[in-house]
């Protein structure tokens, strides 16, 4: 009887280990796949941020062309690693087809260990509050530049000015020059002699007996591809202004005004030059489908795009002056000073350019209105796999 209750006790206690190991072992098996679904979750959503983060660098004005038709190079379609090893993720865009220019989803599809697999959608949609520009002047190409400087009668602040006078409150500064890479950085800083280098003021200018120019590298800035995308998208809206003159004078009505500004567009490939007696005045968008040449005297507010180089800011003669507030985006600059030349960095301005063509004309950036997370969502609905 010893012996057979013996045994029967041990037979409990062997049944009874078993179980506890077995739960013990579902217990970690469930908790593992929690943490990894989890994790696979917040590894979709940070692939979310990241597209927002990309997109936004730039800006957009047509999330189709500007976003969708562009994001292998934009962004990529290939896997990504994630920094916790094991992760990977993708993300895709698509726009919305009832607003193709200002709404669309970004899908991100994260994988983990043990084929754990999460899908997020996100909706976005442009805001219309435009991106900061990436410098009162942006050269944008990649290639390098040939930055010439001639004169001491200019002036280039990204400090963001009020058209009234004085400074905004509060004041975020932008470079006075920004560059797509180092090279073409040290190439505006090196053709500034040591007179100049107070000219460009801005973001990280420091005064002293060795001022620091404002000149900065913005590489999240738009490329040239995509600024001539921008320039196109702009184009292509409602009320734009075409121009075919090459040269423009003095007398003309202005190119829009603070009540009505417009979208001009100079579409000579060979460029256009403003010189001659008198003012020529402007409100909202110049875009130059070639050179821009300024010999005479011209007074705009918003946003100039040239697609060639900007040759001369100011004027050749003593009596000319150029007055811009706003952006100058450009493929190259050259400045000869003979009278004088304010390019004046003004989110102000900018507002302006964004009111041409009945508002959002510039690139903004895009911003979440929705996230749902596929796992708890049924199916083929809102974007969902």
């Amino acid at each position: 009887m010893a012996l057979v209750l013996a045994m029967f006790a041990l037979t409990t206690i062997v049944v009874a280990s078993t179980s506890a190991l077995l739960i013990a072992s579902a217990d970690i098996r469930a908790t593992r796949n929690y943490r990894q679904a989890s994790q696979v979750h917040f590894a979709a959503e940070s692939a979310i941020a990241h597209a927002v983060q990309v997109v936004n660098g730039p800006g957009v004005v047509n999330f189709q062309n500007d976003v969708v038709s562009n994001w292998a190079t934009l962004f990529g379609t290939g896997t990504r690693s994630f920094p916790v090893a094991g992760y990977a993720y993708t993300v895709s865009s698509t726009a919305d087809p009832a607003d193709v220019v200002n709404s669309g989803r970004f899908v991100a599809t994260a994988t983990g260990p043990e084929s754990v697999r999460n899908v997020v959608v996100a909706r976005v949609t442009r805001s219309n509050i435009p991106a900061t520009a990436p410098g009162a002047i942006y050269l944008s190409q990649d290639g390098k530049t040939n930055s010439t400087f001639n004169g001491n009668g200019f002036t280039i602040d990204g400090n963001d000015h009020l058209l009234s006078g004085g400074l905004a409150n509060p004041n975020h500064p932008v470079p006075g020059i920004s560059t797509r890479n180092d090279t073409n950085t040290h190439e505006a800083i090196d053709s500034l002699d040591s007179g100049q280098r107070d000219n460009v003021t801005g973001l990280g200018f420091i005064a002293g007996p060795s001022p620091v120019p404002s000149i900065l590298t913005s590489p999240a800035a738009p490329s040239t591809d995509q600024l001539d995308q921008f320039a196109n998208d702009l184009i292509s809206r409602p009320g734009v202004v075409v121009t075919p003159m090459t040269q423009v004078t003095g007398g003309l009505p202005p190119f829009g005004t603070t009540e009505h500004p417009q979208i001009t567009y100079f579409n000579d490939p060979s460029g256009v030059t403003v010189k001659g007696a008198g003012n020529v005045e402007g409100v909202g968008i110049l875009i130059v489908e070639g050179d821009l040449t300024i010999q005479g005297s011209l007074s705009f507010s918003g946003l100039i795009i040239v697609r060639g180089r900007t040759r001369v800011i100011g004027t050749t003669t003593d009596t000319g002056n150029a007055t811009l507030y706003g952006a100058l985006w450009t493929n190259d600059l050259n400045l000869t000073i003979g009278g004088s030349a304010v390019m004046n960095y003004s989110s102000e301005a900018l507002g302006f350019a964004n009111q041409a063509s009945g508002g959002m004309t510039l690139p903004t950036p895009v911003q979440l209105t929705s996230l749902i997370d596929c796992s708890q969502a049924v199916a083929g609905t809102s974007g969902c796999p």
